[in-house]
């Protein structure tokens, strides 16, 4: 006897929210290109306060980090680990020995270009509410009048889910406030191989891996709104002109509570195996970058 498919069918309600928020992402994320487009249609601008804001905010980091109220004895978790495996998770936690992981010279340029790059973006941002008509969107503020961004956003909060405690410590991109009076989590990420690694072929949407990271930022900074814009390093023949390929990709993203309460399960489970002192069981397939490859090699699939 042939299996039924079980079909889901939306219902109106469902439907219509996901119209508004395909329509509020397209408003967004073209207003966010349409913003970089035309501050890079300027000519070259040297803007004195700005310069001196930069500056003045890299020397305050450097001389008074900002105190954070950790609770000690709490398993700590980072938005970027969101999508990691839970395994890896618990060896961060339990502090395991990592694998030795050196790094060749062209792969030091190669992180060293991306964080110049992110360096520049976020001044484009000052520069551009300061000398665009109009701006789509601004640099939210702090009480302090710094940007929202980075180290002065820093921050760690906690938890209590299914009486299992547990923090969240991290820093995000930076904040946005779009000319509707939102708050936009912003995050600006490189892509450093081909040019094509921007485009519609290869990137259809924002990265798995960097949704989940959105999903615990909202959880961090509650934030519910999120634009992530993709540049490529490498770019199309200067002679290229108005045909050359698009080298920078804007996606929308918006954190359902299924997608929080998910993540909130994730991390408090980890966080009741780390107590128990219970091996979460390996994610093979999220190898690639992890850092205990040597013990969970030796741990083996207990």
């Amino acid at each position: 006897m042939k299996k039924k498919k079980s079909l889901f069918v939306a219902t109106g309600d469902e439907l219509r929210q996901e119209v508004i928020k395909k329509e509020r992402g397209e408003e967004l994320t073209k207003a966010m290109l349409r913003h970089f487009e035309r501050f890079h249609s300027l000519s070259e601008i040297f803007d004195r306060d700005v310069e001196e804001q930069i500056l003045l905010e890299e020397l305050k980091n450097l001389q008074n980090p900002k105190q954070l109220n950790f609770e000690k004895g709490l398993v700590t978790f980072s938005p970027s680990s969101a999508s990691k495996c839970e395994r890896e998770l618990y060896y961060k936690a339990t502090r395991a020995e990592k694998d030795e992981q050196p790094m060749l010279p062209y792969q030091r340029r190669w992180v060293r270009n991306g964080s110049a790059v992110h360096a520049a973006v976020q001044k484009d941002l000052l520069l551009a509410e300061v000398h665009l008509k109009n701006p789509a969107f601004t640099v939210e503020k702090m009480e302090d009048g710094s940007p929202a961004w980075e180290h002065n956003l820093k921050n760690v909060k906690q938890f209590d889910y299914n009486d299992i405690r547990f923090q969240v410590f991290g820093m995000m991109d930076g904040i946005l406030n779009y000319r509707d009076g939102s708050r936009i989590g912003f995050e600006f990420k490189t892509k450093s191989t081909t040019i094509g690694a921007v485009g519609n072929y290869k990137l259809k949407d924002a990265q798995e891996s960097h949704k989940e990271q959105a999903i615990a930022y909202s959880l961090l900074f509650g934030i519910d709104e999120f634009i992530f814009v993709y540049e490529s390093l490498a770019k199309d023949g200067w002679n290229k002109g108005v045909e050359a390929k698009p080298d920078i990709r804007a996606f929308y993203f918006k954190p359902s509570e299924e997608q929080k309460t998910n993540l909130l399960e994730k991390f408090a489970r980890v966080a009741a195996m780390v107590e128990r002192g219970e091996l979460p069981k390996p994610e093979y397939d999220k190898c690639l970058f992890c850092p205990f490859k040597e013990v969970c090699s030796k741990d083996g699939d207990q």
